[in-house]
């Protein structure tokens, strides 16, 4: 039983092309794969890149032969070996013109005594395959009796063939050699740059898909005016253009067609008429995407410009809490105060402003009429009684006193911080001692050390600055000092 599922030969693609592309560039992969075999310094060989000397002596060889001269084997080895010694600095002189020797014999075919190279290509058509002869270097006798090389056309398409050029510029090539081929009637050669056709086709939309995106992803940062839009601009004008000749050559494929009798012509012939048909509906496509996308981007740049906030917010907990749970006790208990103020921000404070106050219970002129206002005011309300008794009190007054004079000086953080170590569960006492503290730098209270304070008065400390109070014994002209 066949398996339902395998591909019919004639469904096989025909990557002949393909195959035969590879096999030109072997022998240069052949060069850098085999530099391992040389007897040479392996850490100095291994920085050289072969396919790199291949590739220069082709380019040398172009140059001469566009002067209408030809290299000699011994300028060819000269002048990889100098290459090679610029790629790697350690790289000894007889290890440089080992290397290159090496790529010369690559590119001529040494190890098969200078033949041409044979490669079999596997072809559905053909069920024991093709074979592909070529050559890269070509020998030549010159009239002095030396011996030089030229390229074969194999290697000039290698140097073409790796030539990059944009999407937009291989596609209108690849359609003007489709025209041309069928103007002369090779419609094999015609099939197959319909081939490559499709190929640009498809790699133009995707680097405008990509260059849509990037500006999509960067929206306050590239100008359509000055940035995307003349892309944009030359793309919908060649796309046009390409839309105005994939129709010509499809009218010309109609036209020819019917004079047409060979069969293999005739199926070359419905392959191009797809292919062509293929790469026109997805330029129209292309296009329609390109004229929206003006629009679109604009819309998106002016959107995204006017919700743009003035300022960047911290992420809360991604970028502020979290961090504190993973941060040490102690560094949490310095920085407390400073962590809660980033968090919840500057308070600003409270104003009471008596005139608003008293004019927003006054009424209203048409109400009161032309009597006068008289007002009353109640008597002070009496002070709020101290939740201590005395004898707490005696013992924060005495433990003030007794810490100062010890101390001959001592700040107001330090007294606490001592009360703290001596009574750590009395609260009450640390409160007290506190406000009795407190109070001691009004001038108007009797000094602390010496006397008795006036928990009873009222104590307005709106005059002291600083972020400390330094407390001592009274002396002529002052008894305590803020630093």
């Amino acid at each position: 039983m066949s398996d339902e599922r395998s591909i019919p030969i004639d469904a096989a693609p025909r990557l002949i092309g393909h195959l035969r592309a590879l096999s030109l560039i072997a022998p240069l992969q052949r060069a850098e794969d085999n530099k391992g075999m040389l007897h040479v310094a392996a850490k100095a060989a291994e920085r050289v890149d072969m396919r790199y000397l291949a590739l220069a002596a082709i380019e040398l060889l172009i140059d001469r032969m566009g002067a209408g001269s030809t290299a000699s084997r011994t300028e060819l080895i000269e002048y990889l070996a100098s290459l090679a010694s610029i790629q790697s600095r350690g790289l000894s002189s007889a290890d440089a013109a080992t290397l290159a020797e090496h790529v010369f014999d690559g590119l001529t075919n040494a190890r098969d005594r200078r033949a041409r190279f044979k490669v079999r290509l596997f072809d559905p058509d053909e069920p024991n395959g093709v074979y592909f002869e070529f050559a890269l270097l070509r020998a030549e006798p010159l009239p002095d009796g030396t011996v030089g090389y030229r390229l074969t056309q194999e290697a000039i398409e290698v140097h073409l063939s790796l030539l990059a050029h944009d999407p937009l510029t291989a596609t209108q090539v690849s359609e003007i050699i489709v025209g041309e081929f069928l103007k002369r009637g090779l419609y094999d050669h015609a099939a197959a740059a319909a081939e490559r056709t499709r190929t640009n086709g498809i790699r133009l939309a995707e680097a405008l898909r990509l260059l849509m995106a990037e500006a999509r992803r960067a929206i306050l940062k590239v100008m359509w005016h000055h940035e995307l839009g003349p892309k944009m601009e030359e793309a919908r004008d060649l796309l046009d253009a390409s839309i105005v000749r994939e129709g010509a050559m499809l009218a010309q494929l109609s036209d020819t067609a019917a004079d047409v009798t060979d069969e293999t012509d005739r199926r070359h012939l419905s392959r191009i008429r797809s292919l062509l048909i293929d790469v026109q509906t997805r330029h129209r496509k292309l296009i329609v995407r390109i004229q929206n996308t003006a629009e679109e981007y604009l819309q998106l740049q002016a959107d995204t410009l006017k919700l743009r906030p003035l300022s960047r917010l911290p992420d809360l907990e991604r970028e502020i809490l979290d961090p504190l749970l993973h941060a040490p006790g102690s560094f949490l208990r310095a920085n407390a105060s400073n962590v809660f103020g980033a968090i919840s921000g500057v308070l600003s404070p409270l104003v009471l402003d008596l005139g608003a106050a008293i004019a927003a219970f006054e009424p209203e002129l048409e109400d009161a009429g032309a009597a006068d206002s008289t007002y009353e005011f109640d008597d002070p309300t009496p002070p709020l009684e101290l939740p201590f008794d005395e004898a707490t009190i005696a013992r924060a007054e005495q433990f003030a006193r007794t810490t100062i004079i010890t101390a001959g000086a001592i700040t107001l953080g330090d007294i606490l911080e001592r009360a703290a170590e001596a009574r750590p569960d009395d609260v009450s006492f640390q409160r007290c001692l506190f406000l009795i503290l407190e109070q001691a730098i009004d001038p108007r209270t009797t000094d602390v050390a010496g006397a008795a304070s006036i928990l009873e008065s009222r104590f307005d400390a709106g005059f002291v600055e600083g972020t400390d109070v330094r407390f001592s014994c009274a002396v002529p002209g002052g008894a305590h000092a803020s630093q």
